[in-house]
């Protein structure tokens, strides 16, 4: 997860985190998202924050693998 701070003077800062496992969990995206975003002490005022996965689980798992599941797409309230 990778998070990119843009600040009212143009100037960018990123942040990332690499997690050990796959994050299915809105919760899980959210709290990362927010230690990544107050690692330290915002210098200035923000103007825009951006957020990315990377190293997504494109597997496809047969039936066989896992019955009984349901995959579902993610909301976001905000």
């Amino acid at each position: 997860m990778t998070l990119k701070i843009k600040y009212s003077d143009f100037t960018l800062h990123t942040r990332s985190k690499t997690l050990p496992y796959f994050i299915s969990d809105k919760d899980i995206l959210l709290e990362t998202a927010k230690d990544l975003l107050y690692q330290e002490k915002l210098d200035n005022s923000v103007r825009l924050l951006g957020l990315s996965l990377s190293n997504l689980n494109t597997e496809k798992k047969t039936k066989q693998e896992e019955p009984n599941t349901v995959s579902v797409q993610l909301k976001f309230g905000f």
